[in-house]
């Protein structure tokens, strides 16, 4: 089973940052690196992009999975850190929010629904979406339109 997401198109993301936040990204090794919306590459993509672009990013950090709570202890989040960027699914922000209280946890990430990963494809395959996304069933996730939300298509630059 596989929480399939896509990312949420960068600039959006940056919409709802602020310059000044003093930001660290958190990024899921488990299904949101299945689609490419975390894992090492996509934080590395992540963290250069918003540094290029004048965002200041303390500290970044992949999680072996987001949704447990016992990973998320493990994250050393600065004192100074007061903004806490998710790359992963729903269940990872939730998480998130719980264990980084007193901080703005914002996501990088729009979660489809339950998949499975399919090697031949690349890709996570949604299986049981969630509510407004019933369209996108069948689809293996990253897609072409995933790779277009991802700043330089998740390439390291």
């Amino acid at each position: 089973m596989v929480s399939v997401s896509r990312s949420i198109p960068y600039e959006e993301i940056v919409d709802s940052l602020n310059k000044e936040d003093r930001l660290v990204i958190v990024s899921c090794n488990a299904c949101a690196n299945y689609c490419r919306t975390g894992g090492r590459r996509a934080l590395a993509t992540m963290s250069s992009d918003l540094k290029e672009d004048g965002y200041n990013v303390i500290a970044s950090e992949v999680v072996p999975k987001a949704c447990i709570l016992s990973n998320l202890r493990d994250v050393m989040l600065p004192d100074e850190a007061d903004t806490v960027l998710m790359m992963a699914c729903v269940s990872g922000l939730r998480a998130a929010n719980r264990m980084f209280s007193g901080r703005r946890v914002v996501s990088a990430n729009v979660t489809l629904g339950i998949g499975y990963y399919d090697a031949s494809k690349k890709g996570s395959v949604l299986v049981s979406p969630y509510p407004g996304h019933q369209d996108e069933v069948g689809k293996a996730f990253p897609g072409q339109a995933n790779m277009d939300a991802i700043p330089n298509g998740g390439a390291a630059r």
